[in-house]
């Protein structure tokens, strides 16, 4: 059974190209980790040039996936595409997601993009493979995979099983239920150590991390808005620094409560990473559709968990944001 009718048109221009770009987006979690580093073994056995390519230093607890160590931190306003043949485009729904600006274009080269998020811009590609559906871009890697009959490994079962545990929020919110433990499944068969994720992921918050998500929970707030009660949270950049900037607290915090609150439809974690920068994670019940808020202010997403980044002073930004909620939906 194939899954992708573009499966063999993505195999022949890979098969065309001798260096390809891959990408792990801004900011980039167990999805695009996973995701990026599975092809980047699939593509170095086919005797590609590869290479790996972040706006954002990976955070030290992803680096027990295998390759994910290889991933180059760049500039890509000043990076030179033209050494290359072919940019393979992973879990990201438009260019500001992979470069992390908006100022940034796409390259002008042979593109395939890859993605599962509802909120995808890209058209001029030379490819698109694109499923809503699915519960992560690392299932349709393995569907991918599956088409072209490769091989996965202990390692690369690892690598896809913990992108799909990770934007499911550990299996809570699948689009696809039955397909996705269908393929959750096959991957432990084949190796998948689902103690080394837990051990890495779970069982390994240094101190000041879990003060961190202290301080989102200390300054939790309910407001309203059309689609019912939802609850928010902010934290400045002096809190940020204060507790030594852990990487992952903010949807970490959103994923464990901003969604359980009684009464609430959806919860909003904000955090000024960098100075005027606020990254948004928004996170519902099944119903709230908080892709919708998402894109509204720049950003975009799934139905039950979405982000973005917002520019502005700190206190006015953050005021905005929320008024801005309170009316959507």
């Amino acid at each position: 059974m194939k899954y992708f009718p573009q499966s063999e048109a993505i195999l022949k221009e890979i098969k065309k190209a001798k260096s390809i770009l891959l990408n792990a987006h801004r900011n980039p979690d167990l999805d695009s980790i996973g995701s990026s580093t599975v092809m980047y073994s699939v593509l170095k056995n086919m005797g590609k040039k590869i290479k790996i390519i972040c706006p954002n230093k990976v955070s030290p607890e992803f680096l027990f996936l295998k390759n994910a160590d290889k991933i180059e931190t760049i500039n890509f306003m000043t990076f030179d595409f033209r050494l290359y043949d072919l940019f393979i485009i992973l879990d990201s729904g438009s260019y500001d997601i992979v470069s992390g600006s908006k100022a940034v274009k796409l390259p002008e080269m042979p593109t395939i993009v890859v993605d599962h998020h509802r909120s995808n811009y890209f058209t001029d590609v030379k490819l698109k493979l694109f499923e809503e559906k699915a519960s992560a871009t690392c299932e349709m890697i393995y569907k991918l995979l599956s088409d072209w009959n490769v091989s996965i490994d202990k390692d690369m079962a690892t690598a896809l099983f913990s992108g799909i545990a990770g934007d499911t929020v550990f299996f809570r919110y699948t689009e696809n239920t039955r397909e996705a433990y269908k393929i959750i499944a096959a991957l432990i068969e084949k190796g998948a150590d689902k103690d080394l994720l837990v051990e890495k992921m779970f069982n390994n918050y240094r101190f000041s991390s879990i003060k961190l998500v202290g301080e989102f929970l200390r300054n939790m707030k309910m407001e309203s808005s059309p689609a019912g009660a939802f609850v928010w949270s902010a934290v400045d950049l002096a809190t940020f620094e204060k507790h030594g900037k852990p990487k992952g607290m903010r949807e970490l915090t959103a994923d464990l409560f901003f969604q359980s609150v009684k009464g609430a439809k959806f919860g909003l974690a904000l955090l000024e990473e960098e100075k005027d920068k606020i990254f948004l994670s928004f996170r519902s019940i099944k119903d709230t559709d908080v892709s919708k808020i998402a894109q509204s202010l720049g950003g975009g997403g799934h139905r039950n968990a979405a982000g973005g980044t917002v520019r502005g002073e700190f206190e006015k930004t953050v005021k905005d944001i929320v008024d801005k909620v309170k009316t959507l939906i």
